[in-house]
């Protein structure tokens, strides 16, 4: 049996491996188009913040690993077609100055193209002025850019955007945070988390929301001299950088199976897609949220690895694996404090149709002998009116530690569990390591109090 996997993605990598431990015997091809497998994405930060010496370093697998796990890879090699009737992949291999064009037959397809950054109205010129770094070669085209910059707009102030500011902050850069929303980190977090974090930026970062860009302007040598607003303010910066979610790579098969409204190829809860012999896994596909019934597009790296897994296991085992509704659960480490949200948040469960409510608080106590008068936790849960049902947490911390109850609390949403039942919820006591009543007891009973 052979698997064809397009795309040496997070997705497409963890696909591969899977296949590999459920049956060794199984012949798994991996093409990529590029010399690259598994290369993360964020990568920039931790080039710029001295976490690594290489971009290069920043991927997940070698394509030496793979083939020692029994993992064939074509590297350098486009697929050009895709032929679903004959279950074939035609394939051209660049060596040189060389192209040799060939095919290879499947049993199974898995696509894992992964994503591209957004594209925009603006003019050509313009567009080759965006400073983009999801893939390696605009990461390394990025440094250059950045570090000959003094002043600097960001596009898009979600998770991506937030954590580029705070490298370039402490570059000494001056930076322009420019969204197109009234808040900041939309989706994941609200107001009593965000307006924390607004308050402990440094004066060199400036936030601009309910902004779009009309047009990047460019100097007499076409280099950035700055950007127009809608509302025609001028913002003066040397590089423009796009910080905004991708879209799904869908080109090569566009005219082959069914798409969703929003770009992604529509598969069913085994992520086959229209055609049952061709799965789609990561940046690909929408994946189903919460107690919603909407699908939407979410691409992290947890879920590529997860709808890789899945792919794997359906078209190896005989018990299908249906992919879970998800919570998207992120966290982030912003200006000296820790950031984690998961399910959702107050602000857009009315556009899910859900009526919540919610509470929050801070302590400033870790343990009941604390001395560390430095210690903070904002903690918020979102629930049902009615219900009290767990729609969603947030949290801001000063200690890494008390980042994992983003995890406690996925679960719990993933459970539907209530306030009732989190507030009895049995957490441990020890004088030196907790309070006597945990956090999420307390906070369950002041959900019930407030209502």
């Amino acid at each position: 049996m052979r698997v064809v996997i397009i795309g040496g993605s997070h997705a497409g990598i963890a696909a591969a491996r899977h296949l590999k431990k459920i049956d060794p015997s199984v012949e798994v091809l991996i093409i990529e188009r590029t010399n690259i497998l598994g290369y993360m994405g964020s990568s920039l930060n931790l080039y710029l913040e001295g976490v690594i010496t290489d971009l290069a370093e920043a991927r997940t697998v070698t394509p030496g690993q793979l083939v020692a796990e029994k993992i064939n890879v074509l590297l350098n090699t486009e697929v050009t077609e895709i032929l679903p009737e004959q279950k074939e992949v035609v394939f051209s291999i660049k060596t040189g100055q060389n192209q040799t064009k060939d095919s290879i037959f499947y049993d199974d397809l898995i696509l894992a193209m992964g994503s591209s950054q957004y594209q925009t109205d603006f003019s050509l010129q313009s567009e080759r002025e965006i400073t983009n770094y999801k893939t390696l070669p605009q990461a390394e085209q990025a440094v250059d850019t950045i570090r000959s910059a003094d002043k600097i707009a960001i596009i898009g102030a979600g998770l991506i955007g937030f954590e580029l500011v705070e490298t370039l902050a402490h570059l000494k850069k001056e930076i322009y945070l420019v969204d197109r929303m009234d808040s900041v980190l939309f989706r994941y977090f609200d107001d009593e988390i965000t307006q924390r974090l607004l308050e402990s930026l440094p004066d060199n970062v400036h936030v601009i929301l309910n902004s779009n860009v009309k047009e990047i302007q460019l100097d007499e040598k076409d280099n950035v001299a700055g950007i127009l607003l809608t509302n025609e303010k001028i913002l003066s910066c040397d590089a423009v950088v796009f910080a905004i979610n991708p879209r799904p790579n869908i080109s090569l098969v566009a005219d082959h199976l069914a798409i969703n409204m929003d770009g992604t190829l529509n598969t069913n809860e085994y992520l086959q897609t229209s055609d049952p012999a061709i799965y789609a896994v990561g940046d690909l596909v929408s994946i189903h949220f919460n107690e919603s019934s909407s699908s939407i597009y979410v691409p992290l790296v947890t879920n590529a690895y997860r709808t890789g897994m899945i792919a794997a296991s359906n078209i190896l085992l005989p018990e299908k694996i249906a992919f879970p509704k998800v919570q998207r659960t992120v966290v982030t480490e912003l200006f000296n404090s820790y950031l984690a949200s998961t399910g959702i948040n107050e602000e857009e469960a009315p556009y899910y149709g859900f009526q919540v409510s919610s509470v929050a608080k801070t302590y400033t106590r870790e343990h009941l002998f604390a001395k560390d008068e430095k210690f903070e936790l904002t903690l918020k849960l979102v629930f049902d009116q009615k219900s009290k049902q767990i729609m969603g947490g947030q949290l801001m911390t000063s200690s890494r530690e008390q980042v994992e109850m983003i995890n406690t609390l996925s679960t719990l949403i993933t459970m539907q569990a209530d306030l009732n039942q989190l507030t009895t919820m049995d957490f441990y006591f020890n004088p030196k390591l907790s309070l006597p009543l945990h956090f999420l007891n307390d906070l369950a009973m002041e959900g019930l109090i407030i209502q």
